[in-house]
C-alpha cells in the first residue's frame, strides 16, 4: 500500500506541475491530475491499520482535495471566472471542515503522540505546494499590492506615503507599470498603512520592486506563523495537529502566498504576541502586540487581553516602540493616518449591520460601537478565560468586524490561527463564506461598479446564523443530558 501512495504520489506531483504551465497541454493534464488525485484519494480512504492511523489517511484525503481545488483556481482568471473560482473555493472549503471534523476525532491529537508526525509532515508539505501554486498567480482577486510597491517606492525616494497620492500629477515620473495599475479610486488619496507596514513595504522593495518579491515576503510570515502556530500548541500542551486549522485554511493560502496581503504579518506579530503571553514573557508580549498594532489598527481591540498579564513597564516599551515608528511619518504636527478618515467614511463593502445602523446614526457613531463592542467582548474575555485560550483573541476581532464599514476577505487572516483547537464553528463558517465576495468582480468588470451581487449576503451571514444556531443547539443538548446525568 505505501508503495502505491508512493507512486501515485509522484504521479499526482508531475500532473501538478504539468497542469500549473501555461501550455497546449494544459487542459489534459488537469484531467490527468484529477485521476490520479482520485486515485490517491481513494488508496487513502481505503487503508487499514489502527483507529488513528484510519483517521489520518482520511485527514490526508482531505489534504489532496484541497491541493487539487486551489491548484484548478489557481489556474483561472479569478476575476472574469469568480463564479467558478468560488465554486473551486467552496470545494476546498468542504474539505477544510471535514480536515477540522477529523481532527475533533484524532486520538493523536493529544500531546506526547508522535507516532503520527510523518502523516503530520506530509499535511504540512500539502500546505507548501498549493501555496507555491497560488505565488505563481499573485495578485488573484486584490490590487493592494500594487499599493504597496507604490508605499515603499516613494519611501526609498524620502518621501512620505501618508501625504502623498499616487494620481499627483508632480509624482508622475516616480511611477512604474506596476504603480499604475492602482485603482483610480485609490490612487486619487494617500496611503492608509501604519508605519510599520510601510516600513515592510520599504524593506521589500529596496530589494526588489515587484509583486513575486511582495509576496515572497508574505510567504515567509506565513511560513512562520505555521511555525510559531506549532510552538504555541506545545507550549500550551494542545496536540500539534490543530494547526491545519491554519495551514489548511484556504483563506490564507489565497490572501498570502496569492494575495501578498500585508495582513500576515501582523498577524504573525500578534500570534507571536499571543505565544509569549501563555508564556509569561511579559516584554515580547508587549513588543509583538505592539508591532501588530502598528501594522494594522484592528488589533486595538484586544489590548484588554494584556491587563495585569504584561508588567506596566514592559506596556511602556510597546508604547513607546509604537511612536518611534511613527516618528519618521510625522508632518507638521498632523496626526499620521493618511486617508483613515476618508476610508472610513466613504468605503463600504459586505458590512450590513453597519449600513442598517449607519443608515439610523451616522457613520462615527458606529465605528465607535465597533471599537467599543470589541473592547467590551475582549474585557470580558479577560475575566472569563485563561491565557491559553484560543478563543479570547478571537472573538473581540468578530465581533469589531461585523461592524466593520468594510469587511474584505483579508481582514479574517487576523482570525484564523485562533480558531482552534476548541473550534469556533461560526467563526470558521464567516471566514469560508467570506470568500464568496470574490464574486464582486462579475459585477464590476459588467460595468455596474464595486457592488457585490444580491445573494451574496443573505447567503455569507445566513450561513453564519445557521452554524451559530446548530452550536448552541448542539451545546444546549449537551448541558441538557449531563444535568439528567
Amino acid at each position: 500500500m505505501s508503495w502505491r501512495l508512493v507512486v501515485l504520489g509522484v504521479a499526482l506531483l508531475a500532473a501538478l506541475v504539468a497542469a500549473s504551465l501555461e501550455s497546449r497541454w494544459q487542459a489534459e493534464a488537469f484531467v490527468v491530475l484529477f485521476i490520479v488525485g482520485a486515485r490517491v484519494v481513494q488508496l487513502l480512504l481505503g487503508g487499514g491499520g489502527s483507529a488513528d492511523e484510519s483517521v489520518r489517511r482520511r485527514i490526508l484525503a482531505c489534504g489532496v482535495v484541497l491541493l487539487i481545488a486551489l491548484a484548478a483556481a489557481a489556474a483561472l482568471d479569478a476575476r472574469r471566472q469568480a463564479e467558478a473560482f468560488v465554486a473551486l473555493l467552496g470545494v476546498a472549503s468542504l474539505a477544510y471542515v471535514a480536515a477540522l471534523r477529523l481532527l475533533d476525532r484524532l486520538a493523536a491529537c493529544g500531546p506526547g503522540r508522535p507516532a503520527g508526525f510523518p502523516a503530520l509532515a506530509a499535511c504540512l508539505l500539502l500546505a507548501l505546494v498549493w501555496r507555491v501554486i497560488l505565488l505563481g498567480s499573485a495578485p488573484l482577486v486584490s490590487d493592494d499590492v500594487y499599493r504597496y510597491v507604490w508605499d515603499g517606492r516613494v519611501q526609498q525616494h524620502g518621501l512620505n506615503p501618508l501625504e502623498t497620492a499616487p494620481a499627483d500629477p508632480a509624482l508622475a515620473h516616480l511611477h512604474t507599470d506596476l504603480t499604475r495599475r492602482i485603482d483610480p479610486t485609490s490612487a486619487v488619496l494617500p496611503s492608509i498603512y501604519p508605519p510599520l507596514a510601510q516600513r515592510f513595504f520599504l524593506g521589500v522593495t529596496s530589494l526588489h520592486e515587484s509583486v513575486p518579491a511582495m509576496a515572497v515576503a508574505v510567504l515567509a510570515c506565513d511560513l512562520l506563523l505555521v511555525g510559531l502556530i506549532w510552538r504555541w500548541l506545545a507550549a500550551t500542551g494542545r496536540g500539534p495537529w490543530w494547526v491545519l486549522a491554519y495551514a489548511w485554511h484556504p483563506l490564507v493560502a489565497l490572501e498570502g502566498a496569492g494575495g501578498a496581503h500585508v495582513d500576515v504579518a501582523g498577524t504573525l506579530l500578534l500570534v507571536a504576541a499571543a505565544c509569549a503571553l501563555s508564556r509569561r514573557r511579559s516584554l515580547l508580549a508587549a513588543v509583538g502586540f505592539a508591532g501588530a498594532f502598528a501594522v494594522k489598527f484592528l488589533p486595538l481591540v484586544l489590548a484588554p487581553l494584556l491587563w495585569r498579564r504584561i508588567r506596566l513597564a514592559d506596556a511602556a516599551v510597546g508604547a513607546l516602540l509604537v511612536v518611534l515608528l511613527y516618528m519618521p511619518f510625522l508632518d507638521g504636527g498632523r496626526l499620521p493616518i493618511g486617508s483613515l478618515d476618508t476610508y472610513l467614511a466613504q468605503w463600504r463593502f459586505n458590512g450590513p449591520l453597519f449600513r442598517w445602523l449607519a443608515a439610523a446614526t451616522g457613520t462615527a457613531p458606529v465605528i465607535a460601537l465597533a471599537v467599543a463592542a470589541g473592547l467590551a467582548m475582549a474585557v470580558h474575555a479577560r475575566r472569563t478565560r485563561g491565557r491559553d485560550d484560543a478563543a479570547a483573541w478571537a472573538w473581540p476581532l468578530a465581533v469589531t468586524l461585523c461592524l466593520a464599514p468594510a469587511v474584505y476577505p483579508w481582514y479574517f487572516v487576523w482570525l484564523i490561527p485562533f480558531l482552534a483547537p476548541a473550534v469556533n464553528w461560526p467563526l470558521v463558517a464567516w471566514t469560508l463564506a467570506s470568500m464568496l465576495t470574490y464574486t464582486v468582480w462579475t459585477p464590476h468588470l459588467a460595468g455596474d461598479g464595486w457592488v457585490l451581487p444580491v445573494w451574496v449576503e443573505p447567503l455569507e451571514y445566513g450561513m453564519v446564523a445557521a452554524v451559530a444556531g446548530w452550536t448552541w443547539w448542539n451545546r444546549a443538548g449537551a448541558a441538557g443530558s449531563s444535568r439528567r446525568g
